[in-house]
Protein backbone atom coordinates (compact mmCIF):
# COMPACT_ATOMS: atom_id res chain seq x y z
CA UNK A 1 0.00 0.00 0.00
CA UNK A 2 2.84 2.07 1.28
CA UNK A 3 4.69 1.58 -2.15
CA UNK A 4 1.53 2.88 -4.35
CA UNK A 5 1.33 5.96 -2.72
CA UNK A 6 4.57 6.82 -3.74
CA UNK A 7 4.46 5.33 -6.98
CA UNK A 8 0.85 8.03 -6.87
CA UNK A 9 3.47 11.38 -5.48
CA UNK A 10 6.14 10.54 -7.97
CA UNK A 11 3.71 10.52 -11.25
CA UNK A 12 2.22 13.65 -9.72
CA UNK A 13 5.42 15.31 -9.91
CA UNK A 14 6.22 14.15 -12.79
CA UNK A 15 3.45 15.32 -14.33
CA UNK A 16 3.64 18.70 -12.95
CA UNK A 17 7.27 19.39 -13.99
CA UNK A 18 6.40 18.17 -17.54
CA UNK A 19 3.32 20.52 -17.43
CA UNK A 20 5.58 23.09 -17.21
CA UNK A 21 8.30 22.44 -19.42
CA UNK A 22 5.74 22.45 -21.93
CA UNK A 23 4.48 25.64 -20.79
CA UNK A 24 7.94 27.27 -20.85
CA UNK A 25 8.32 25.91 -24.43
CA UNK A 26 5.64 26.99 -25.79
CA UNK A 27 6.52 30.80 -24.67
CA UNK A 28 9.98 30.34 -25.70
CA UNK A 29 8.22 29.48 -29.36
CA UNK A 30 5.98 32.56 -29.62
CA UNK A 31 8.96 34.87 -28.66
CA UNK A 32 10.69 33.75 -30.94
CA UNK A 33 7.85 34.08 -33.89
CA UNK A 34 7.46 37.49 -32.78
CA UNK A 35 10.90 38.13 -33.00
CA UNK A 36 11.47 36.83 -36.35
CA UNK A 37 8.30 38.35 -37.32
CA UNK A 38 9.42 42.03 -36.73
CA UNK A 39 6.55 42.41 -34.20
CA UNK A 40 4.31 41.99 -37.79
CA UNK A 41 1.38 40.37 -35.59
CA UNK A 42 0.61 43.84 -34.03
CA UNK A 43 0.37 45.00 -38.15
CA UNK A 44 -1.54 42.27 -39.37
CA UNK A 45 -0.93 39.23 -40.70
CA UNK A 46 2.58 38.41 -41.48
CA UNK A 47 2.75 38.22 -45.76
CA UNK A 48 5.88 35.95 -47.14
CA UNK A 49 5.06 36.74 -50.16
CA UNK A 50 4.97 40.87 -49.70
CA UNK A 51 8.13 40.60 -47.72
CA UNK A 52 9.87 40.15 -51.13
CA UNK A 53 8.78 43.14 -52.18
CA UNK A 54 9.95 45.35 -48.77
CA UNK A 55 12.66 47.59 -50.31
CA UNK A 56 12.19 49.70 -46.79
CA UNK A 57 13.87 47.51 -44.45
CA UNK A 58 17.34 48.61 -44.59
CA UNK A 59 16.49 52.61 -45.17
CA UNK A 60 18.29 54.60 -42.90
CA UNK A 61 16.46 56.32 -39.89
CA UNK A 62 12.57 56.09 -38.95
CA UNK A 63 11.62 58.84 -41.26
CA UNK A 64 13.08 57.67 -44.18
CA UNK A 65 12.00 54.31 -43.92
CA UNK A 66 8.57 55.21 -42.75
CA UNK A 67 8.86 57.43 -46.32
CA UNK A 68 9.89 54.67 -47.86
CA UNK A 69 7.06 52.24 -47.04
CA UNK A 70 4.03 55.11 -47.80
CA UNK A 71 5.59 55.20 -51.13
CA UNK A 72 5.81 51.43 -51.10
CA UNK A 73 1.97 51.23 -50.24
CA UNK A 74 1.17 53.28 -52.80
CA UNK A 75 3.08 51.53 -55.89
CA UNK A 76 2.12 47.81 -54.66
CA UNK A 77 -1.33 49.30 -53.91
CA UNK A 78 -1.18 47.10 -50.88
CA UNK A 79 -2.53 48.43 -47.04
CA UNK A 80 0.10 45.91 -46.15
CA UNK A 81 2.60 48.41 -46.09
CA UNK A 82 0.92 51.18 -44.82
CA UNK A 83 0.64 48.94 -41.72
CA UNK A 84 4.37 49.00 -41.48
CA UNK A 85 4.86 52.48 -40.98
CA UNK A 86 6.31 53.12 -37.11
CA UNK A 87 5.19 56.08 -34.80
CA UNK A 88 3.73 58.43 -37.30
CA UNK A 89 -0.10 58.20 -37.50
CA UNK A 90 -0.20 61.16 -40.10
CA UNK A 91 1.69 58.86 -42.51
CA UNK A 92 0.11 55.62 -41.72
CA UNK A 93 -3.82 57.75 -42.12
CA UNK A 94 -2.97 59.25 -45.29
CA UNK A 95 -1.67 55.82 -46.52
CA UNK A 96 -4.55 54.38 -45.50
CA UNK A 97 -6.84 56.83 -46.57
CA UNK A 98 -5.56 57.10 -50.57
CA UNK A 99 -5.58 53.49 -51.09
CA UNK A 100 -9.35 53.34 -50.01
CA UNK A 101 -9.87 55.93 -52.24
CA UNK A 102 -8.27 53.90 -55.44
CA UNK A 103 -10.45 50.96 -54.00
CA UNK A 104 -13.53 52.93 -53.81
CA UNK A 105 -13.67 51.50 -50.51
CA UNK A 106 -16.26 53.94 -48.03
CA UNK A 107 -15.51 51.40 -45.25
CA UNK A 108 -12.16 52.33 -45.12
CA UNK A 109 -12.71 55.71 -45.31
CA UNK A 110 -15.02 56.06 -42.30
CA UNK A 111 -12.85 53.48 -40.00
CA UNK A 112 -9.86 56.18 -39.92
CA UNK A 113 -9.70 58.05 -37.02
CA UNK A 114 -7.93 61.41 -37.63
CA UNK A 115 -10.83 63.97 -38.82
CA UNK A 116 -8.96 65.31 -41.13
CA UNK A 117 -7.81 62.49 -43.06
CA UNK A 118 -11.27 60.68 -42.73
CA UNK A 119 -12.25 64.26 -44.07
CA UNK A 120 -10.13 64.04 -47.24
CA UNK A 121 -10.78 60.31 -47.84
CA UNK A 122 -14.20 60.74 -48.05
CA UNK A 123 -14.66 64.01 -49.87
CA UNK A 124 -11.96 62.69 -52.44
CA UNK A 125 -14.31 59.70 -52.46
CA UNK A 126 -17.46 61.53 -52.91
CA UNK A 127 -15.77 63.71 -56.10
CA UNK A 128 -15.00 60.62 -57.60
CA UNK A 129 -17.75 58.76 -57.63
CA UNK A 130 -20.23 62.19 -57.74
CA UNK A 131 -21.75 61.05 -54.60
CA UNK A 132 -23.36 64.13 -52.90
CA UNK A 133 -24.71 62.47 -50.43
CA UNK A 134 -21.29 61.47 -49.14
CA UNK A 135 -20.03 65.41 -48.60
CA UNK A 136 -22.61 65.39 -45.31
CA UNK A 137 -21.10 62.51 -43.63
CA UNK A 138 -17.54 64.94 -43.53
CA UNK A 139 -17.19 66.14 -39.77
CA UNK A 140 -14.22 68.39 -40.87
CA UNK A 141 -15.21 72.00 -41.87
CA UNK A 142 -12.64 72.62 -44.50
CA UNK A 143 -12.95 69.19 -46.51
CA UNK A 144 -16.71 69.53 -46.32
CA UNK A 145 -16.24 73.04 -47.66
CA UNK A 146 -13.76 71.49 -50.19
CA UNK A 147 -15.67 68.44 -51.39
CA UNK A 148 -19.30 71.04 -52.11
CA UNK A 149 -17.25 72.62 -53.83
CA UNK A 150 -15.88 69.98 -56.07
CA UNK A 151 -19.37 68.05 -56.59
CA UNK A 152 -20.73 71.60 -57.98
CA UNK A 153 -18.03 71.92 -60.61
CA UNK A 154 -18.33 68.17 -61.44
CA UNK A 155 -22.21 68.44 -61.76
CA UNK A 156 -21.93 71.73 -63.47
CA UNK A 157 -24.54 72.53 -60.93
CA UNK A 158 -24.66 75.42 -57.99
CA UNK A 159 -26.98 73.38 -55.89
CA UNK A 160 -23.93 71.76 -53.42
CA UNK A 161 -22.19 75.58 -53.32
CA UNK A 162 -25.48 76.61 -51.22
CA UNK A 163 -24.92 73.32 -48.84
CA UNK A 164 -21.75 75.29 -47.34
CA UNK A 165 -22.54 77.06 -44.41
CA UNK A 166 -19.90 79.90 -44.75
CA UNK A 167 -20.97 82.82 -46.70
CA UNK A 168 -17.20 83.11 -48.31
CA UNK A 169 -17.26 79.59 -48.82
CA UNK A 170 -20.13 80.04 -50.88
CA UNK A 171 -19.04 82.71 -52.68
CA UNK A 172 -16.01 80.96 -53.48
CA UNK A 173 -17.88 77.88 -54.45
CA UNK A 174 -20.10 79.95 -56.95
CA UNK A 175 -16.73 81.80 -58.18
CA UNK A 176 -15.05 78.72 -59.05
CA UNK A 177 -17.93 76.98 -60.75
CA UNK A 178 -18.85 80.01 -63.12
CA UNK A 179 -14.64 79.72 -64.06
CA UNK A 180 -14.94 76.18 -64.39
CA UNK A 181 -18.05 76.04 -66.33
CA UNK A 182 -17.39 79.43 -67.81
CA UNK A 183 -20.80 80.40 -67.07
CA UNK A 184 -22.27 84.02 -65.79
CA UNK A 185 -25.26 82.98 -63.80
CA UNK A 186 -22.99 81.06 -61.31
CA UNK A 187 -21.81 84.75 -60.39
CA UNK A 188 -25.40 85.76 -59.96
CA UNK A 189 -25.38 83.74 -56.60
CA UNK A 190 -22.76 85.58 -54.81
CA UNK A 191 -24.87 88.16 -52.42
CA UNK A 192 -21.70 89.54 -51.47
CA UNK A 193 -21.52 92.66 -53.87
CA UNK A 194 -17.82 93.00 -54.45
CA UNK A 195 -17.57 89.41 -54.63
CA UNK A 196 -19.91 88.72 -57.38
CA UNK A 197 -18.56 92.14 -59.13
CA UNK A 198 -15.24 90.65 -59.22
CA UNK A 199 -16.60 87.35 -60.32
CA UNK A 200 -17.93 88.93 -63.26
CA UNK A 201 -14.91 90.83 -64.05
CA UNK A 202 -12.68 87.62 -63.84
CA UNK A 203 -15.01 86.22 -66.18
CA UNK A 204 -16.06 88.34 -68.66
CA UNK A 205 -12.41 88.65 -69.15
CA UNK A 206 -11.94 85.42 -69.31
CA UNK A 207 -14.24 85.08 -72.01
CA UNK A 208 -14.28 88.56 -73.73
CA UNK A 209 -17.95 89.19 -72.97
CA UNK A 210 -19.35 92.30 -72.34
CA UNK A 211 -22.54 91.56 -71.29
CA UNK A 212 -21.18 90.19 -68.40
CA UNK A 213 -19.21 93.25 -67.76
CA UNK A 214 -22.80 95.29 -67.77
CA UNK A 215 -23.42 93.34 -64.95
CA UNK A 216 -21.15 94.72 -62.46
CA UNK A 217 -22.69 97.33 -60.05
CA UNK A 218 -19.29 99.20 -59.17
CA UNK A 219 -18.67 101.63 -62.05
CA UNK A 220 -14.84 101.50 -61.80
CA UNK A 221 -14.63 97.90 -62.22
CA UNK A 222 -17.27 97.81 -64.66
CA UNK A 223 -15.20 99.71 -66.72
CA UNK A 224 -12.26 98.06 -66.19
CA UNK A 225 -13.86 95.10 -67.53
CA UNK A 226 -14.89 96.61 -70.85
CA UNK A 227 -11.54 98.07 -71.20
CA UNK A 228 -10.23 95.24 -70.64
CA UNK A 229 -12.74 93.47 -73.48
CA UNK A 230 -11.97 96.11 -76.09
CA UNK A 231 -8.31 95.59 -76.15
CA UNK A 232 -8.90 91.90 -76.33
CA UNK A 233 -11.71 91.91 -79.07
CA UNK A 234 -10.60 95.09 -80.97
CA UNK A 235 -13.86 96.84 -80.72
CA UNK A 236 -13.58 100.59 -79.89
CA UNK A 237 -17.43 101.06 -79.14
CA UNK A 238 -16.53 99.42 -75.51
CA UNK A 239 -14.63 102.60 -74.62
CA UNK A 240 -17.83 104.62 -75.36
CA UNK A 241 -19.03 103.24 -72.08
CA UNK A 242 -16.11 104.30 -70.18
CA UNK A 243 -17.09 108.45 -69.38
CA UNK A 244 -15.15 110.70 -71.65
CA UNK A 245 -12.48 112.14 -68.99
CA UNK A 246 -11.29 108.46 -68.76
CA UNK A 247 -11.77 106.64 -72.13
CA UNK A 248 -8.84 108.20 -73.82
CA UNK A 249 -6.34 105.22 -72.34
CA UNK A 250 -9.01 102.70 -73.36
CA UNK A 251 -9.32 103.71 -77.25
CA UNK A 252 -5.41 104.92 -77.20
CA UNK A 253 -4.80 100.98 -76.34
CA UNK A 254 -6.93 99.60 -78.44
CA UNK A 255 -5.68 101.27 -81.82
CA UNK A 256 -1.89 100.12 -80.44
CA UNK A 257 -3.13 96.41 -79.79
CA UNK A 258 -4.60 96.46 -83.84
CA UNK A 259 -1.83 98.36 -85.29
CA UNK A 260 0.49 95.62 -83.73
CA UNK A 261 -1.25 92.65 -84.94
CA UNK A 262 -0.87 94.32 -89.03
CA UNK A 263 2.68 95.08 -88.05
Amino acid sequence: MADAKVKVTWLKRTFSKTSVLIALAIVVAIILAVTRLGGQIEKGPFNRQLERLDVCKDANGLAERNNCYRDLAFETNKTYFCGKVFNSTSISETCYAKLAVEANDKTACFELLNLKTRGYCVAELAVKKAELPLCENIEDAGWKTYCYSQMAIVTQKPEPCAKISSENGRADCYAALAKNARSGPACAYITDDEKRDRCYLELGTETNDKLLCAEIIEPATRWTCYHRVAVATGDESLCNRIPANLNKNCFDRVRQAKQNQSA
